[in-house]
């Protein structure tokens, strides 16, 4: 990998030295170098903090570095796109163009990864077969559960559950299932909602970082596909399924050194939301 300063571009301000986080960049009487190519992280700094576009990388795309248009940046419209997108559980009946879930995957592409290892990758079902699969092998087991809950023992299980447990999760789901089976009888899919497609957002399994570095795209796809007029909704029981289910795993194609730490699914939205949420305040605790 071969990285160099444009002498005839350099004004010497020292930015990328400053800015690189892995000491590559280094000062040379006055001169910055690039002492350590061979320790790059890929991370870009040096040629997106250089105000004289006056360094070669053999390592990056040189056309995805381009000059950021501040004018664009509206801190109006971000604070409405986290106010305003909602989990969506009402689709329509169409899919999601194959090219719009490539610009929002493409976009998560630039989410930050510990030590910009980019170690996240993306699978998309859109087989609507392995979708209807998905629902119905994780919401079969959750009636599985409720029918054991019903009788003995696993009614007197369940009510010591209850009765001791700190969590209210468990009865959130499970008493209202009477409910959640008739709704299924009708046609509803209560687990992807009917969707078009889901994305699983998946990296080396356990290593470190790679649950935060998933769970940070994820959240940049929701947005951005929120900003597309795209609903989403975060399917956290099916990562759940995924990390004690080979079968399922096989069936979407996860390798054996991945695992899914965040699933979405998007299309468009059946109706929309005219209004923000109501949250509760942050909890902060301020040391100075």
């Amino acid at each position: 990998m071969e990285i160099r300063i444009i002498n005839d571009n350099c004004t010497r301000c020292m930015l990328c030295v400053k800015d690189c986080a892995a000491a590559v960049w280094q000062e040379d009487n006055g001169v910055p170098k690039a002492a350590f190519p061979e320790d790059c992280t890929l991370c870009s700094h040096c040629l997106c903090v250089c105000p004289a576009n006056a360094i070669e990388h053999s390592g990056l795309d040189l056309l995805q570095i381009k000059k950021i248009d501040k004018a664009l940046v509206n801190p109006d419209a971000y604070e409405t796109v986290v106010r305003g997108r909602r989990s969506i559980r009402h689709y329509k009946d169409r899919q999601v163009p194959d090219e719009l879930i490539q610009k929002v995957i493409g976009l998560a592409g630039h989410t930050p990864t510990a030590t910009n290892s980019q170690n996240v990758s993306y699978i998309v079902i859109t087989d609507k077969e392995i979708l209807k699969k998905i629902s119905q092998t994780i919401f079969g087991f959750s009636v599985k559960v409720f029918h054991f809950t019903q009788k003995f023992p696993g009614n007197l299980i369940y009510t010591f559950i209850r009765a001791f447990s700190r969590s209210e999760v468990i009865s959130r789901y499970l008493d209202p299932m009477p409910y959640y089976m008739d709704e299924t009888k009708k046609g509803r899919d209560l687990i992807l909602h009917n969707a078009p497609a889901l994305i699983l957002v998946h990296a080396p399994k356990g290593k470190n970082f790679s649950c935060e570095n998933c769970n940070l795209a994820a959240a940049n796809i929701m947005n951005f596909a929120y900003s597309l007029s795209l609903g989403t909704c975060y399917i956290g029981f099916l990562t759940l399924y995924l990390k004690h289910s080979k079968k399922l795993r096989r069936l979407v194609g996860i390798p054996e050194n991945r695992m899914v730490y965040a699933a979405l699914v998007i299309g468009a939205p059946a109706y929309g939301h005219a209004r923000t949420a109501s949250r509760n305040n942050p909890k902060i605790e301020w040391l100075k």
